[in-house]
């Protein structure tokens, strides 16, 4: 192959051994010592989320909300629009939602911006997504309250029956 691009008279690269040995040593220690903010991070750790129902948000030990914003953020502050669907379905406080604009990975779709899409694209797998985790959330709470699920109800990051509670990140 090396042989038919020098005929075809293509520029090659000339690397030496030492060259080569140079580069790779670097390459060797340049990875060894990435910084741990860098390095894949552990699903077992303290940090992993609590309830993680969807690609579409997660809450983590504290409570907290991040809702994935898979829309390109031009200026017009489309992702409030879309986490505030997630929130008004999921019933938690505003104040405990944050958001996380995604990279461009295949998995969050055509990531297109425009012509008042936005919102009307991403609402249904948003809400569903949202009310979904709501009653999984309230099933749950049921469980570790030990009532019917139907005598629950969810309101700001908690799941009450009567006088008796427990938040979401419990």
């Amino acid at each position: 192959m090396l042989n038919r691009l020098i005929k075809q008279g293509l520029p090659t690269v000339s690397l030496a051994r030492r060259s080569f040995m140079i580069a790779a040593v670097g390459s060797g220690f340049t990875l060894a010592f990435l910084s741990p903010a860098m390095a894949a991070k552990d699903s077992t750790s303290a940090e992993a989320p609590v309830f993680d129902p969807s690609i579409w948000y997660q809450i983590d030990r504290d409570g907290v909300v991040t809702v994935n914003i898979a829309k390109a953020e031009m200026g017009q502050h489309i992702g409030t629009a879309l986490a505030r669907i997630v929130a008004d379905e999921l019933e938690v406080a505003w104040s405990s939602v944050r958001l996380n604009y995604v990279d461009t990975d295949p998995k969050w779709g055509l990531m297109i911006t425009g012509g008042s899409w936005s919102v009307w694209q991403s609402f249904d797998p948003l809400s569903r997504a949202g009310a979904a985790g709501r009653i999984a959330l309230i099933e749950e709470g049921a469980r570790l309250l030990g009532v019917a699920a139907s005598e629950c109800q969810a309101r700001n990051s908690i799941v009450s029956a009567g006088s008796r509670s427990i938040s979401y990140a419990d």
